[in-house]
């Protein structure tokens, strides 16, 4: 039975913390949750990305390999391959790794600025035989601001952070170049309505983007600029 998991993901090395608190079902693939992360923390779609799920540390206290990996690949659709298929995100189920509360998987975008999401099963309930699939994606909650797109991981963040609070008590008149246009910028801001009106869009997004793909004879997902 397909169950309705809800999820919390934070972002890492952001104070206040940056999170958001998700309802959907276990039958997404991880490729689909991709698109859910993206929409709910306003990102772009403009970089790699990857799921990791890790053991924890082993007895001698040595970092254990990663046991799931999903992330975008450069190779065929071919089914043959079960190791490949195993990375593959359009062929993983979240319900193989997201099965019961505390269970945790790490979701990495843009590996330039680094933005680690740290995912976690916060409960699981029944889903009604008919919820449709992507249709039934709700936020449930959240709290401030994700970054904008290519300010220079959690360091540029800060640093933006702090010419705002600059900006606000007077000190500052005008934003250094590398941050024009964003003086505006509300790190406080969360639009719960507004990420829920997005949501409802999901899936013509990645009908869209899976097209888009095709036309361009893709054989495996591998984002590209924008949605």
């Amino acid at each position: 039975m397909a169950n309705l998991l809800q999820l919390k993901a934070s972002l890492r090395y952001t104070r206040p913390p940056v999170w958001r608190r998700v309802a959907l079902p276990d039958t997404l693939t991880f490729w689909e949750l991709h698109f859910v992360l993206q929409l709910l923390f306003d990102w772009e779609n403009y970089h790699l990305w990857e799921f990791r799920q890790e053991r924890g540390r082993g007895d001698r206290g040595t970092e254990s390999v990663p046991e799931f990996v999903a992330m975008p690949l450069a190779g065929s659709d071919d089914d043959s391959d079960p190791e490949e298929s195993k990375h593959d995100p359009r062929k993983a189920p979240l319900s193989t790794i997201l099965a019961t509360p505390g269970d945790t998987v790490t979701y990495t975008y843009d590996f330039g600025d680094y933005w680690q999401h740290d995912i976690v099963v916060e409960q699981l309930t029944p889903l009604l035989p008919e919820a449709a699939r992507l249709e039934s994606v709700r936020c449930l909650a959240g709290k401030r601001a994700a970054p904008p797109e290519d300010i220079g991981g959690p360091p540029g963040f800060e640093n933006l952070l702090a010419l705002l609070a600059e900006k606000a008590a007077g000190k500052r008149k005008r934003m250094p170049g590398e941050y024009a246009g964003l003086g505006k910028f509300d790190p406080a801001q969360f639009d719960l309505d507004r990420c829920n009106h997005n949501l409802t869009f999901l899936a013509e997004i990645i009908t869209d983007y899976e097209a888009l793909l095709s036309q361009r004879g893709a054989a495996a997902p591998r984002p590209e600029p924008g949605f």
